[in-house]
């Protein structure tokens, strides 16, 4: 494997005709072959045989293989890490918004309507989401908030 950033790209010692017949060998993806290469490109097949192995066909084309399936895992990940925060950031209003409610339910000895207990459930579930998406520093932060709401909510219920 080379030390090359983007081993695919075009060499300098790589003319035209000979990156054209790597580009459509690269493009084949993970079934290609030097044949196929060659056909598409209108070279021999011992022509392709012989830039393929100048030119290290085979490992600049794992290299874009690993790259691409780098890519797309990588934005997988951001696109979680972004859903998880988002999930933290809804769940942490909604737990300023119960907690305010909770205090005031606490104050004047009532019991919450059924309805405050279906949005703390939500905003729960809504957490517990985001726990799963990833496991960071913040969890542990969280789930004792969601803990304290929870006996919040139970003291409000006994009394």
């Amino acid at each position: 494997m080379s030390d090359e950033p983007y081993p695919w790209v075009r060499r300098t010692s790589e003319r035209g005709p000979a990156y054209e017949a790597f580009q459509a060998y690269l493009r084949q993806g993970p079934r290609r072959t030097i044949t196929a290469a060659a056909e598409e490109v209108g070279i021999s097949r011992d022509s392709a045989q012989e830039l393929s192995s100048r030119h290290d066909w085979v490992a600049r084309s794992i290299a874009y293989d690993q790259h691409i399936a780098s890519a797309a895992t990588d934005g997988i990940a951001d696109q979680m890490a972004s859903a998880r925060d988002e999930d933290l950031d809804l769940a942490s209003q909604m737990r300023g918004y119960a907690i305010t409610m909770l205090e005031g339910f606490i104050v004047g000895r009532a019991i919450p309507p059924a309805n405050y207990s279906q949005f703390v459930l939500a905003m729960i579930r809504l957490e517990e989401h985001a726990f799963r998406l990833k496991d960071d520093p913040k969890t542990s932060a969280i789930r004792d908030r969601v803990q304290d709401l929870l006996q919040r909510l139970d003291r409000a219920n006994q009394t």
